[in-house]
């Protein structure tokens, strides 16, 4: 079986085994890929850890190249970012000519002035200069292209109505292939999740506490990290004592109706009990369902306008790489992403590279704001529907159309509830 040794004998201690890969971790530093044989060496540099970064990620991206004319996403992020320029570059090589860029924002004269949506737009706008892209924002959502969409099949749970608006463009620009750049938080592009529980139960306290000096916040890096492994959720809930408290429903996942709710039982939300940066990775990749979603949502939702997806930071190639690196190359103090970050520098602006938040507000808060005028239509037409609706059965219809207030919905609501249950029933 492939896999990643790290390592020499004598450290290869706690194998880690899944269907994908045979991992054994350690911190001695050697690295060997079996049958890829990228690099053999008994110290890290983080020179040479993001050569060989791009080592993979450069020929797994060209390697999505072919077929039908090409575009990529581009949110401004450092993922997305990435990819965008490896295709341009790769394309260039070919002789073709760059792909067109598609962002999830809406037009900048669509927005309210404000200056919180300056620099996402001022990232997308730096790479797109720097290799001579072309960006094309997604058109302003109106009520109808909402109702639209919570009126489609609810298999399709992951895909955003901004979705829909890049695939209609992509489809008049003639492109067939859309390269992403999801799948770079849970593999090289990690930002080092549990690596100080990982340093507190290991002993390795030294190391420990100059990661603490590091932080901006260093007392509470500390009791998050011992309040975790007492229980996943726990910074969690001793966070929420200090905000407002919410109503009673802001943390109600479903919207069963009760007498369709006893006669099932509804999957419970696993948290992620795991220790270590590479086993919060594995969780992440194999586990958690997220990935495998976004993935079945785009591609059902891509093929109603000829459109395939594809992943380079979800190469097997790059994964077995990404886990096989120490935890410390992913997080340095206040930063995580360090290597990713790091390594970029001879294709990222510094902006990019080093933006400390994946906050999105020019995207999001638009959507909010969309979601809430259709509101009101969408409850006048589960009104008018009434027990026409086959689906009613499954869903509590009173408590939804209570929770289908604009008001309300600005204030505290959180919008996967009611979306799932609006994209179930057939109104």
């Amino acid at each position: 079986m492939d896999g990643v040794w790290l390592g020499a004998g004598r450290d290869l201690a706690g194998v880690v085994e899944t269907h994908l890969f045979g991992i054994a971790p350690n911190n001695s530093g050697s690295t060997f890929l079996m049958k890829a044989l990228a690099t053999c060496r008994q110290t890290w540099s983080l020179p040479l850890e993001g050569q060989f970064t791009f080592g993979f990620a450069g020929p797994n991206t060209e390697d999505r190249l072919r077929g039908g004319p090409v575009g990529v996403h581009l949110s401004g992020g450092l993922d997305s970012s990435c990819v965008a320029v490896l295709a341009a570059r790769g394309l260039r090589r070919r002789g073709r000519p760059p792909p067109p860029a598609f962002s999830w924002l809406p037009p900048l004269h669509g927005l309210p002035p404000s200056e919180a949506h300056a620099p996402e737009y001022a990232r997308i706008d730096a790479v797109c200069a720097r290799e001579g892209l072309r960006v094309l924002h997604c058109q302003s959502l109106g009520v109808e292209d909402v109702v639209s969409a919570m009126r489609r099949d609810g298999a399709y749970p992951h895909v955003t109505f901004h979705d829909e608006t890049v695939h209609r463009r992509a489809e008049e620009q003639g492109v067939r292939v859309l390269l992403s750049g999801l799948g770079g938080d849970e593999g090289i592009s990690s930002n080092g999740r549990r690596y100080h529980a990982h340093l507190l139960l290991g002993g390795r306290w030294w190391r420990l506490a100059a990661e603490c000096r590091a932080h901006e916040r260093p007392v509470r890096l500390l009791a998050r990290t011992a309040l975790r492994l007492v229980h996943p959720r726990l910074p969690r809930k001793v966070d929420r004592l200090w905000r407002p408290r919410p109503p009673p429903h802001y943390g109600e996942h479903w919207l069963i109706d009760p007498a369709f709710a006893r006669r099932v039982k509804p999957p419970s939300v696993e948290p992620n009990r795991a220790v270590g940066v590479r086993r919060t990775q594995l969780w992440w990749l194999l586990r958690q369902g997220h990935l495998s979603g976004r993935m079945e949502g785009e591609a059902a939702s891509g093929a109603l306008y000829g459109i395939e997806y594809r992943y380079p930071l979800l190469d097997r190639r790059l994964l077995e790489f990404a886990l096989g690196l120490p935890p410390e190359q992913f997080r340095r103090g206040r930063w995580g992403r360090w290597l990713m970050r790091s390594a970029t520098a001879p294709l990222l602006p510094p902006d990019i590279r080093w933006n400390p938040s994946k906050a999105d507000p020019a995207r999001y808060e638009p959507e909010r704001d969309a979601f809430a005028r259709a509101l009101p239509a969408i409850r006048r037409a589960i009104l008018a529907r009434g027990e026409a609706m086959a689906r009613a059965r499954y869903v509590d219809v009173p408590r939804l159309l209570e929770r289908l207030d604009t008001d309300r919905y600005l204030a505290w609501d959180r919008p996967a509830p009611i979306m799932n249950a609006l994209q179930l029933l057939d109104f």
